[in-house]
């Protein structure tokens, strides 16, 4: 049975020392300055972009991988031998999906399994690592698509942010429209499902938003499951502790969380202020 290697892309925005650790193989997507463009993660990271943005007139372009750059790290992993599932954001908010599977046709390989996550950031990234470490066991293709394709059905997202302006300017704000003209110090709190975003709820003020999604998770989650868990933010560290203070109801039944800073490319679309926490059955 050939070893299986899982290839990602950079908006899963999981740590370093875990890609490392487990293996995962991270393809970048860009994001563009004007004629600057750079390598999420690698040319550019979260601190050095919020400074941009700071000083720039006009929001950032993001852009996904090409085929071909992704065919050139497909073909080292070929090369020795092992079997790749690509797991990537959803493709109702990227093309890069759809750039893998042309990818795949591109390549002699049969051993090239394309899997859209329907989900963004540490929706993906947990995915991601629950696969990495499947691999690594030695499970087998079938054991670990069957294991990704439950954790995509029953895993989700609840994040704030501080404005919908970067969505809205970015073309990724879907059905959470209904929240445009928000009025000052109102926070909409938005869901990822079925791969797009969508309104929940507009809440007075950051900190009782914080609470409200507290209540929210309280109420998605069953106490006698164990959850893989993640906090993500966007230049607002204070925020996303406080909503981990929040869940403390969470303590019985998720493992020690992951903490994480969005990469650039999330938060061209985000913009910064965003605090957000994701759950996935183990």
């Amino acid at each position: 049975m050939k070893k299986v290697r899982i290839v990602t892309d950079s908006t899963a925005d999981i740590p370093h020392d875990i890609v490392n650790e487990l293996g995962i193989m991270v393809i970048p997507l860009k994001v563009s300055f004007g004629r600057d463009v750079y390598r999420d993660g690698i040319d550019i990271q979260s601190s050095e972009f919020i400074k941009r943005i700071e000083t720039e007139d006009e929001l950032p372009i993001t852009s996904q991988p090409s085929p071909g750059e992704i065919v050139a790290i497909y073909e080292k992993i070929i090369d020795k031998g092992e079997a790749i599932i690509s797991i990537h954001l959803s493709g109702k908010l990227s093309g890069t999906v759809q750039s893998a599977r042309t990818a795949r046709t591109l390549t002699d390989s049969r051993d090239i399994h394309i899997i859209d996550s329907r989900t963004i950031s540490m929706g993906l990234g947990l995915i991601v690592i629950a696969a990495a470490k499947a691999a690594n066991e030695g499970k087998s293709v079938a054991e670990i698509l069957s294991m990704i394709n439950e954790k995509i059905e029953k895993s989700f997202l609840i994040f704030l942010v501080d404005t919908l302006d970067y969505l809205e300017k970015g073309g990724r704000i879907g059905k959470a429209s209904a929240f445009l003209g928000t009025f000052l110090k109102i926070k909409p709190i938005l869901c990822l499902d079925d791969g797009q975003i969508l309104p929940l709820e507009r809440v007075r003020g950051k900190g009782k938003a914080l609470e409200r999604i507290s209540q929210i998770v309280a109420d998605k989650t069953d106490s006698s499951k164990r959850y893989s868990c993640a906090f993500v933010y966007g230049n607002d560290y204070s925020s996303v502790i406080k909503l981990k203070d929040h869940t403390h109801n969470l303590v019985n039944i998720c493992d020690e969380p992951i903490i994480t800073e969005l990469g650039p490319v999330i938060m061209a679309h985000t913009g910064p202020g965003v605090a957000g926490i994701i759950l996935c059955p183990e």
